[in-house]
């Protein structure tokens, strides 16, 4: 039952919503697409001619992240608890998926996240002009 299951969870398409005015999540999602080597992933950013791209980053603006994973049954995880679900999803991802069942990785994941999504608002040149 465990590897229907297993089966079933790598074999989700996710779409990811980012803040690519944030130069670090800009340079993170590119490394992310070069990772995805099943393109597991559908990117949807500002500029993403997807019909839903608008409604999407209303939501990821609303929320104190910059990153917005949804898969296919329309589950959502935002900033930090959509990294393991990111990870596992990758090649080789799942080794690095296996640190955050260590106490304290995803605390030590939220504070580092909770600094880069603080900075995104605050150094994009968009909304520096306005």
């Amino acid at each position: 039952m465990d590897i229907v299951a297993n089966t079933c969870q790598e074999s989700l398409s996710f779409t990811i919503v980012c803040d690519e005015r944030c130069a670090v999540v800009r340079n993170l999602g590119a490394m992310l697409k070069w990772w995805d080597k099943l393109h597991t992933f559908t990117f949807v950013d500002r500029d993403s001619a997807n019909p839903r791209a608008k409604e999407l980053t209303r939501l990821l603006d609303r929320s104190p992240w910059s990153l917005l994973l949804i898969d296919e049954f329309g589950e959502e995880w935002e900033g930090p608890e959509a990294i393991p679900i990111i990870l596992k999803s990758l090649p080789f991802g799942k080794i690095a998926a296996v640190l955050y069942i260590l106490p304290g990785t995803m605390w030590l994941t939220r504070q580092l996240y909770h600094i880069i999504s603080r900075g995104r608002r605050r150094f994009s040149p968009s909304q520096q002009s306005a």
